[in-house]
């Protein structure tokens, strides 16, 4: 269980409640630096957009951001909605030298979000990862994938819900790729590891059609940068 230590001026937003509900410890006490405190190491600061404006204008953000850089080692900004589109009096450029400041000055990790219940969802995963780990190794691709076996591994890694692990498992009982593309959700689930929800995955997949008049050159591919349209999360 992940703990998290949370400031009282927090209570109101009801994210410790929505921490508590995902399984999380959460502390409640009067905290000096920060909103949370996800470790030893790590502190958040969570902010709406008006309210980060204002701390850019009356400078509190330069205080706030100096007392989390002597106390901690890495540090968190965590801000909800557009910055761009609040009633503040403040120039679009003044706000890019206070979010540059952050990032490449002081080192501090600014994220946005959207709406105010994936706050939580943002600081369970955050102190999670922190305190527990990834809990598995994310697979990526090295260097050139040798031709036979090794193709086939690659070519199953690329199918919804397979990983390195399942890929290897339905090649040594299908034999080839050709085989596990022509198997039916049930021949799948034969495949030991291979429960239904992985199985229809996989198989929804492979047969999944484009329709007519959608666009795949815009679609992001595996190892293509996501459209960067929207930068709130």
């Amino acid at each position: 269980m992940v703990k998290i230590f949370v400031d009282a001026r927090e209570v109101p937003s009801r994210i410790p409640d929505a921490l508590r509900e995902m399984g999380a410890e959460v502390e409640i006490v009067n905290l000096e630096v920060g909103d949370y405190v996800l470790s030893a190491d790590l502190v958040l600061e969570r902010k709406t957009a008006i309210d980060f404006c204002m701390s850019v204008t009356d400078g509190r953000f330069i205080n706030q951001s100096s007392k989390m850089m002597m106390n901690f080692k890495r540090r968190i900004w965590l801000i909800e909605g557009d910055v761009y589109s609040t009633r503040a009096q403040i120039h679009p450029d003044a706000l890019d030298g206070a979010l540059s400041y952050l990032a490449v000055v002081l080192q501090q990790t600014v994220l946005w979000y959207k709406a105010p219940r994936r706050a939580a969802g943002i600081i369970y995963r955050l102190a999670k990862h922190e305190q527990e780990g990834l809990d598995y190794v994310p697979a990526t691709r090295k260097g050139k994938v040798p031709a036979g076996v090794g193709q086939s591994l690659f070519t199953l890694e690329g199918l919804n819900g397979c990983g390195p692990v399942a890929a290897r498992k339905l090649l040594e009982h299908f034999r080839s790729v050709h085989a596990v593309i022509n198997a039916s959700v049930e021949q799948l689930c034969a495949v030991k590891g291979i429960g239904p929800k992985k199985a229809q995955a996989i198989y929804d997949g492979i047969h999944f059609q484009v329709s007519e008049g959608m666009s795949v050159e815009e679609q992001p591919t595996l190892f293509a940068d996501p459209p960067a349209s929207d930068p709130l999360v």
